[in-house]
């Protein structure tokens, strides 16, 4: 019998899943992504000392199987729970203890957790997709990928509705979402609270988190939400400015901080979803996964790639999705 086919557009968590467990069942499985590597809001970004991310700031799992994979990666030593200084509040209030239970953070560059989750697919990268079509992708540079068994997209919705031109019933349905965005910075400064994560009690920014792979004093910033709406098309240079001004007024700051490295994550979190772990045209044999179907977080991505791919193996020829 012939090795089943499957094209999956996106190589962040929930197409990484997907291809993995799909390859792992003897499945032939390509992957295609625009940016230079796998990771998606689990990217990665080389540094000078060591890496940092600007991406999903912890992995969390509230339930099996997530919370058994997250074992296994602190077990194999790329994951460590979040313990220690995490500090909630504000300088001119006071700062307070919290805990951030069932919260890990990688101790390898994310990516590379991405990239293990791909198992033998094959990846593409700098691979920009044009359209999605019956068993077949076509991408911008005019390249056909066909003869599929099934095709995956699995990035955020926005960026899919272009490519579903001809599969009007998937587009339709994702009309229906709506993201929330989020500005993140790599900022470095000298003072502040003792502590390895912050949780800001503030209407601009939300949280920074200690890069300790880069040596001391460099910290991923994240904004609100309200933030970056605020200034979704601010340019780079505003948006930072504005957030170091407000970092410094909420740690009580004397001295400049040092902005390194921003980034706009425009669809950084689904506000309303299809719902479901997946959304199939069983017909055209195309489906679309990722959390702009299941859910925010990691954990209903990572869910929402695995499920497809075990109804995928469970119905075999008949491709039930």
């Amino acid at each position: 019998m012939a090795r089943l086919r499957a094209g999956i557009v996106g190589a962040g968590i929930s197409g990484a899943s997907c291809a993995g467990t799909l390859a792992s069942a003897g499945w032939d499985v390509e992957v295609f992504d625009k940016a230079h590597g796998a990771g998606g809001r689990l990217s990665t970004r080389r540094t000078e000392q060591g890496w940092a991310t600007l991406g999903s700031p912890f992995i969390s799992a509230k339930r099996d199987p997530f919370r058994s994979q997250l074992r296994d990666w602190v077990r194999q030593g790329w994951l460590t729970p979040v313990r220690g200084d995490v500090l909630q509040g504000r300088a001119n209030l006071s700062w307070s203890q919290v805990q951030l239970p069932n919260h890990y953070r990688p101790t390898i560059e994310p990516s590379q957790l991405v990239h293990q989750l791909l198992g033998n697919a094959r990846l593409h990268t700098l691979a920009r997709v044009a359209t999605l079509q019956p068993r077949t992708i076509t991408m911008e540079d005019g390249r056909v990928f066909g003869d599929f068994d099934c095709v995956i997209c699995s990035v955020p919705t926005p960026q899919a509705i272009p490519m579903l031109d001809a599969l009007p019933l998937l587009r339709e349905r994702l009309g229906e979402v709506r993201y929330r965005p989020i500005w993140s910075f790599l900022m470095r400064w000298e003072g502040g609270p003792q502590a390895d994560v912050i949780k800001f009690d503030d209407h601009l920014l939300d949280l920074a988190v200690r890069q300790t792979a880069d040596g001391p004093g460099l910290w991923a910033v994240h904004s609100s939400h309200e933030f970056a709406e605020t200034y979704l098309e601010a340019s780079v240079e505003e948006a930072s400015t504005r957030a170091a001004s407000a970092l410094m007024g909420l740690l009580g700051l004397p001295w400049p901080v040092e902005v390194e490295a921003t980034h706009l994550w425009r669809y950084a979190q689904p506000e309303s979803t299809v719902g479901g772990f997946w959304l199939g045209d069983r017909e055209n044999r195309v489906a679309l996964i990722g959390d702009g179907i299941a859910g925010a977080g990691v954990e209903r991505a990572w869910e929402s790639g695995v499920r497809l791919a075990q109804a995928l193996i469970q119905a075999r020829e008949e491709l039930v999705i």
